[in-house]
């Protein structure tokens, strides 16, 4: 029981570093959920997107399937149950399923609810789907995307309140030490900014914060204590990055957490939410875990 107990609830360090700006962001843990479901394909959960308040998630496998999945919350809007509503595999350009080195979707983004951009690793590159079950159309491609090592490319993008599409790789391209932040202006990905690494974490995904700071989410793998998930915030004024601080380290043992959402209660309030992949091992659980997300003065 002590086992469970300790996979269950993984020590948490909410980060306190200093930083110049007046304001930052701040977590509260909120609680965690783990799926447990006998449909082989629920697994590998690598996107998230987080819609109706919290009551419905729309998730990605790193197999090209979709699920969208009905939320139940008790009265402290902590998740007390899931079920599936619709799955479904991505499509190609051709509407036919996808297949081969084409299949590991890893990140999801939406402009204003209009349709989903994601990101694929193997075959590098970015796709529109006007519905999760509508055809893909290519989006152009950067010269860096040949560059990513095997199972290493382009696992985070997020559109910022302004509907402006950003793309960051798993880990920098050959030859970097620095991950660059691409940016499709006029049809074409720009480099707008890098960002070292930090404590020797790779990106696995990232959203937008209400104030368009950009929130990573990075995770590294300990042999001893499994895997580790970082949050990071880099303060940005436009496509410059003014400062960074960390809000979340936790020892999340045997879950890797690959997808992440913010999202707001029919109260306004904000909240964030983090999702594990399984590497579709039976006896692993996929983990939801959500905290409370604030702002307030150093």
């Amino acid at each position: 029981m002590l086992y469970i107990f300790r996979l269950l609830i993984p020590a948490i360090i909410l980060m306190t570093c200093c930083t110049s700006a007046s304001e930052r962001w701040f977590l509260e843990p909120l609680g965690a959920y783990e799926i447990k479901n006998d449909n082989p394909h629920l697994g590998g959960l690598s996107a998230l997107h987080i819609k109706d308040f919290g009551k419905t998630f729309l998730m990605l496998t790193d197999k090209g399937k979709y699920f969208e999945t009905k939320i139940v919350r008790n009265n402290e809007s902590k998740i007390t149950g899931l079920y599936i509503k619709k799955n479904g595999f991505l499509l190609n350009s051709s509407g036919q399923r996808l297949s081969r080195r084409n299949i590991d979707s890893e990140s999801m983004a939406t402009k204003d609810g209009k349709g989903f951009f994601i990101s694929f690793e193997s075959n590098n590159r970015v796709m529109f789907h006007e519905t999760l079950t509508s055809k893909g159309k290519f989006l152009p491609k950067h010269d860096d995307f040949a560059k990513f090592d095997f199972n290493k490319g382009l696992e985070a993008i997020a559109t910022n309140s302004d509907g402006e599409l950003f793309a960051i790789p798993e880990k920098p391209p050959e030859g970097n030490i620095e991950f660059p932040i691409y940016k499709l202006l006029d049809n074409a990905w720009n480099v707008v900014g890098h960002f070292k690494p930090k404590n020797n974490f790779l990106v696995s995904d990232a959203f937008f914060l209400p104030n368009n700071d950009l929130l990573l989410l990075e995770r590294a793998y300990d042999w001893k204590l499994g895997f580790k998930t970082q949050l990071r915030v880099l303060q940005m004024d436009g496509n410059t990055i003014k400062n960074e601080y960390t809000i979340l380290q936790l020892d999340s043992g045997k879950h890797n957490h690959e997808g992440i959402s913010i999202w707001q209660n029919n109260r306004g309030s904000d909240f964030l939410t983090l999702i594990s992949d399984n590497n579709f091992i039976p006896f692993i659980t996929s983990e939801i875990r959500e905290f409370k997300l604030f702002k307030k003065k150093n």
